[in-house]
């Protein structure tokens, strides 16, 4: 039985090997570019016609551009209740790239029980704003009907 068993367990041992080596590198070079992929454009937010201070450009060295960047505090100044912000990249209609200031404030009516997130899109450099604030409704999935309908599990009710 043994003589059997440990020809059989290696066997599958090492397919398993072959087919996870083959697999990881083919994942690994799963972006279509073809091109370096250190350098990712996602997450990037259109601003229309509207042009930025500080552009992006794949020779861009991110150290020389945080260089550039008005600090945090100053951008801020102007608006209430920020609850999260960070430096990410827009998109004009000419498909040229700016580095920005993303600025995000959430808010929560109890009444209508509805969650509100609000993104303010600011030039890095000079802390205008690039677009008109982007409102977006709903739940963290953004659905509110599912979450108000869910049923509690634990406690008084259950």
């Amino acid at each position: 039985m043994t003589k059997v068993l440990i020809p059989t367990l290696l066997l599958s041992f090492l397919t398993v090997v072959m087919v996870l080596g083959s697999v990881t590198p083919a994942m690994a070079d799963s972006s279509g570019d073809g091109g370096d992929k250190s350098y990712k454009k996602y997450r990037v937010m259109p601003i229309g016609d509207s042009e930025g201070t500080i552009e992006i450009t794949e020779d861009s060295d991110k150290a020389k551009l945080k260089e550039q960047v008005m600090p945090l505090h100053e951008v801020a100044a102007g608006y209430e209740d920020i609850h999260k912000a960070k430096l990410g990249q827009a998109v004009n209609d000419g498909g040229k790239y700016y580095l920005v200031w993303k600025l995000v404030s959430y808010s929560y009516d109890a009444e209508s029980d509805s969650k509100t997130k609000t993104i303010y899109v600011l030039d890095a450099g000079n802390g205008v704003a690039l677009t008109e604030p982007i409102t977006k409704e709903g739940g963290s999935c953004g659905d509110k009907e599912k979450k108000s309908q869910s049923t509690r599990t634990s406690g008084d009710n259950a």
